[in-house]
């Protein structure tokens, strides 16, 4: 910025006001200020950064001139969005993540202004700034991070995405150069970094694989798998440099690494990694506190994923079952929404031509036929808690079924939740038996007419006995008698047989 344009700048009193106020002393007060001073145009490329910025920062003068002012912030995004309030509203302040050159962050409370040039009418910005030790506003961010998780994790299908962006809210929030998620493998032999955020400027871990047991284990690995949040910052336990932590650092390009153990059916299965990089970067018990908490909502939302899974193996399993069936069998909700049904329920629809798409929709559409008292019999079962059996005639079009139906209630926490259906068909079974007590009626008319005719064989058998009892041929009663005896002898065999057709037809009649 030469002085011409110093002289310029309209921000509050300026030279014009202050005679007395020359160019090249503003141009000196603004180069030994102790606060870190920038001059920006309108679009965000820097035009000035005082000695006191660029020692912030870690930059020559030459380094910024042209440049983006956002490369000051640790999140562009964030940056543009402070410039943006700025020129809306002529001003903001406020504390950000600031990024140094090398890549490190600090806490930075920075005053955007903006101010005029008389001469052009042109807008600048003004950005005046101070590193804050921002442990509190750091942590009020991380407060608001963890807070932001729960409604995250809400869908468990999209639990990987979630986790992204969880870790890297969380990374922005604690100042973190790198936030990631590392599994062991089921023999805890081998690390696998799986989700991961890192800032720019790192190379990327996620993928990664490493083996931990080419010697003795990593006393932090031993740590975590005993369930310790463990923090790595290259000393042993006497203070001494520890070189396989310092290797590790090394890798992970931070100073300081925080190790929150995963937890998962009361095992540790992994860590959440927090990397800083900067020399005096450290975990305050807080902080500790805030991720401690934020792992344990990502770990009960992956606990919950993996009983949903084991659920909906179960519920295949169940469904492999209940498609075995041949009886139909539904599933509905109090509202009486369609959730379950096997195949035989679906063939039974597609077999009077109604929708065979039926899980999730409500049962009267989906059987349009049932009467108002199907619906009465389900809000029984609800209001009672008791199975219901019944048997019923249906009339569709020109056809007459009749069910019988079994319906089951299903409880949670006391209440009636779900109601299990099994209906069979039983139209043809009731045709069966109706033949059958047609046919044994018959038989029954039969033997009783069978019963009649014997009686009425024997009368006039007893009138021609009589009347033969009166010839005077000895010898011709006594053939009339012989005859009369044989026709009696076959009578008595038809009453015997008549005797075990009747209890032939009863045994029927129960067993059958």
């Amino acid at each position: 910025m030469d002085s011409n344009t110093t002289s310029r700048l309209e921000a509050g009193r300026t030279p014009e006001t202050t005679p007395d106020v020359t160019a090249a002393m503003l141009q000196q007060v603004i180069e030994t200020s102790l606060s870190g001073l920038c001059i920006a145009d309108r679009q965000g490329s820097i035009a000035f950064a005082n000695p006191s910025l660029l020692a912030m920062w870690g930059y020559d003068l030459s380094e910024v001139v042209g440049k983006p002012v956002t490369r000051l912030w640790l999140s562009a995004e964030e940056g543009r969005d402070c410039i943006d309030r700025a020129l809306s509203a002529g001003g903001w302040t406020g504390t950000v993540a600031a990024r140094r050159r090398d890549a490190s962050s600090f806490p930075s409370r920075i005053s955007l202004s903006t101010v005029r040039d008389p001469g052009t009418a042109d807008v600048w910005l003004l950005l005046s700034c101070i590193e804050v030790n921002d442990a509190p506003g750091r942590r009020s961010s991380l407060e608001r991070a963890v807070a932001a998780m729960p409604a995250r994790f809400m869908d468990t299908a999209e639990i990987d995405p979630a986790i992204d962006d969880s870790l890297e809210d969380l990374g922005r929030a604690c100042g973190a150069c790198r936030v990631y998620l590392a599994l062991f493998n089921d023999l805890r032999t081998l690390l696998g970094t799986t989700h991961e955020w890192c800032r720019a400027g790192q190379a990327p871990l996620r993928g990664e694989s490493r083996n931990l047991f080419k010697g003795d284990p990593p006393r932090w690995a031993v740590r975590v798998l005993e369930g310790e949040t463990v923090i790595v910052n290259g000393a042993s336990g006497d203070g001494r440099p520890d070189r396989i932590e310092r290797e590790f650092l090394r890798r992970h390009g931070a100073t300081v690494i925080l190790m929150i153990p995963l937890r998962l059916n009361g095992a540790p299965v992994g860590f959440f990694g927090f990397d800083m990089d900067g020399d005096e970067a450290c975990f305050a018990e807080e902080d500790v506190a805030l991720l401690s908490a934020a792992v344990h909502i990502i770990a009960g939302a992956i606990d919950r994923k993996q009983s949903e899974y084991v659920f909906r193996a179960s519920e295949g399993l169940y469904q492999i079952v209940l498609d075995a069936i041949t009886d139909t069998v539904t599933v509905v909700d109090t509202r009486l929404t369609l959730l379950l049904a096997n195949d035989a329920f679906v063939a039974w629809c597609e077999d009077l031509g109604l929708e065979t798409n039926v899980v999730g929709k409500d049962l009267f559409s989906v059987v349009p036929f049932f009467p108002p008292a199907t619906r009465q019999l389900y809000e029984r079962v609800i209001r009672t808690g008791r199975p219901l059996t019944s048997e019923r005639s249906l009339k569709t079009g020109d056809r007459i079924m009749i069910l019988r139906e079994m319906r089951i209630p299903i409880f949670e926490h006391g209440e009636v939740v779900r109601v299990v259906t099994v209906a069979r068909d039983v139209t043809a079974q009731r045709e069966v038996e109706d033949l059958k007590s047609k046919a044994y009626a018959q038989i029954d008319r039969n033997m009783e007419q069978f019963a009649l005719l014997a009686d009425h064989i024997r009368n006039p058998l007893q009138a021609i006995m009589g009347r033969a009892e009166l010839l005077d041929d000895i010898e011709t009663t006594e053939k009339i008698r012989q005859q009369v005896q044989r026709i009696n002898g076959i009578i008595d065999q038809l009453d015997e047989r008549w005797g075990e057709s009747r209890r032939l037809s009863m045994f029927w009649r129960k067993y059958s």
